[in-house]
């Protein structure tokens, strides 16, 4: 037996997201930065939050970047991936999206983005989306033609 030594392990942000659905259509929120990306809303950890339910920090991002008003009902984790953060000092965040029902209230975007859609599977797949997003965005889409 060989002895290869220890194992490097990789380090990720875990970031919360919101299959947030009403009415059929699914909603995307896009980013203010440069490249304007489609993604889910949601986000981050931040420090300290590492003792919550992962759904209060979903619940906070939701209300730093929909705004105050909205209110919706977060089920179960239906969604894992990992989406590159920064490629060239391979920064990455492990996603975990709940499934987001029982919307209510008007949204009001942060700085963090500039546009929101409410879209159904043909429309999510129109936009430009954020990187890694089209495979497990199309397995929530084919999950739900079930």
């Amino acid at each position: 037996m060989t002895n290869v030594g220890p194992r490097e392990f990789q380090r990720f942000f875990v970031a919360m997201k919101a299959l947030a659905v009403r009415d059929g259509k699914l909603l995307l929120v896009r980013e203010s930065t440069r490249e304007a990306w489609w993604e889910l809303p949601g986000g981050r950890f931040d420090v300290g939050e590492e003792k919550l339910d992962p759904r209060e920090v979903l619940r906070r991002e939701l209300s730093e970047e929909l705004g105050a008003q909205f209110r919706c009902t977060i089920g179960a984790p239906t969604l894992t991936w990992i989406r590159p953060v920064r490629y060239e000092i391979k920064e990455f965040s492990f996603v975990v999206a709940h499934l987001c029902t029982d919307i209510a209230g008007e949204i009001e975007l942060s700085h963090e983005h500039v546009e929101y859609r409410w879209v159904d599977a043909r429309g999510t797949f129109e936009l430009d989306l954020a990187p890694s997003y089209e495979r497990p965005l199309r397995e929530f889409w084919s999950s739900r033609a079930l």
